[in-house]
């Protein structure tokens, strides 16, 4: 496993879209104003407002873009500006060797998640999972993307109650340690069969996704299920799964309860609501040791995430 450096300040950070462009130019001018208040130096993607359907430009353009922040040694993180669909296309021209030599932060999430699983699955280098520059919305995620970029260690994640601090709902109650793999439920099982496909093995994996109906969650996780690939992890944490719910659909149950019965048949260490992703305020570094208590909901990070 190889990480990336801790950024300086004054280090050049870029912004990209990947995926869908961002609702409006005041996203961009906010986004980098954003970057300048951390102490960093924006640099923006030549397409960031380009528009081709429902991405921010064509496959071509987004890619001119990315390519062009992976490959610039000047440039020392990579944050997607939003989510939306339009990774997955690019996937098979990223630099992954220059990467790997040459290793930056990359963080994002949503559909991002294809861009931050492949990266990592085929160079070895950790990267991040967490809010997109469009969803810093409070000093509290703006203080954690800052301290991602910046410091390799990193606070506890904890399942969060207004009333009971360390309520968390547990399918299954039991500690599961080894290496982190967080995401987007729809981005990975987009991966099965890919080369790109991460290796479930032993992770402690960390899922999420977003205005998404239940019934199309359900057979995402159903697709994890029936490959085996699931019962493969040490454990696994869910997300706060903002914006999904049965709108549309026949089917009245919680994605909560489309889940449970399943990983209590698997006896695996398992809860629910993590803070993370979109919904959340965590960023999460793939690639690095931890421990997950489903039980209390808790997150512990065992290694530092950067290099210095």
């Amino acid at each position: 496993m190889k990480k990336p450096p801790a950024l300086k300040s004054k280090d050049k950070v870029a912004l990209v879209a990947p995926a869908s462009r961002p609702a409006r130019p005041s996203v961009v001018k906010r986004s980098a104003a954003i970057i300048k208040e951390m102490g960093f130096t924006p640099v923006l993607g030549k397409n960031l407002l380009a528009s081709h359907g429902f991405s921010a430009g064509t496959d071509r353009e987004r890619l001119d873009d990315l390519g062009h922040a992976l490959r610039d040694e000047s440039i020392r993180a990579v944050w997607c500006i939003t989510g939306g669909y339009g990774c997955l296309p690019l996937l098979a021209d990223l630099p992954y060797g220059e990467f790997a030599a040459s290793p930056k932060i990359v963080l994002g999430c949503e559909d991002a998640s294809h861009l931050t699983l492949a990266l990592h699955k085929r160079s070895g280098v950790v990267t991040f999972h967490g809010p997109n520059a469009d969803r810093v919305v409070n000093r509290i995620i703006f203080e954690r993307v800052k301290r991602a970029f910046t410091h390799g260690d990193y606070d506890v994640l904890q399942a969060e109650d207004a009333v009971l601090p360390e309520f968390a709902f547990s399918a299954v109650e039991g500690i599961g340690k080894g290496a982190l793999l967080a995401g987007n439920l729809t981005s990975l099982v987009s991966l099965f069969g890919t080369e790109y496909e991460p290796d479930l093995d032993g992770r402690v994996l960390l899922l999420d996704d977003v205005r998404e109906r239940n019934d199309i969650l359900d057979r995402w996780f159903t697709t994890l299920y029936i490959s085996g690939k699931l019962s493969a992890v040490a454990a696994l944490g869910l997300g706060m799964f903002e914006g999904c719910d049965s709108r549309g659909a026949f089917n009245m149950l919680s994605f909560e309860e489309l889940a449970y019965d399943r990983l209590v048949e698997m006896a695996l260490p398992s809860c629910f609501n993590l803070p993370f992703g979109q919904g959340g305020d965590h960023v999460l570094p793939l690639g690095v040791q931890v421990s997950l208590d489903t039980q209390h909901g808790k997150l512990t990070f065992l290694e530092s995430a950067l290099s210095r």
